[in-house]
């Protein structure tokens, strides 16, 4: 098992034991622009409060224990969390603010 497939069974681990509705949710993997891999965590609305915890301070060290692990296999990893109406949202908005053909930013 390569070092992204093994951090995401961790993540799915940690994340099932934090939620109500672990049948709800999902864990995409991807790369960003620096070339870091991407977890992206997908819950039910109700649940995501329980991976975010009191301040962020649970999604947090959920951060912290994944950074440790990947700095020990040389890679950088970037986690999102959020529910799937969450991201639905975000599709929408970004497809309304793209600039408008011709501008020069």
């Amino acid at each position: 098992m390569d070092a992204p497939e093994a951090l995401r069974e961790f993540l799915s681990y940690v994340v099932a034991n934090l939620i109500d509705h672990p049948q709800q949710a999902s864990i995409a993997i991807g790369t960003n622009v620096n070339g870091a891999v991407t977890y992206r965590v997908q819950l039910a609305q109700e649940d995501v409060r329980h991976v975010i915890g009191k301040n962020g301070m649970t999604a947090s060290a959920i951060r912290s224990l994944l950074n440790t692990a990947a700095a020990k296999h040389g890679i950088k990893i970037s986690l999102k969390v959020g529910s799937a109406k969450d991201e639905d949202a975000e599709a929408a908005s970004a497809t309304d603010e793209a600039p408008p053909a011709g501008s020069a930013d």
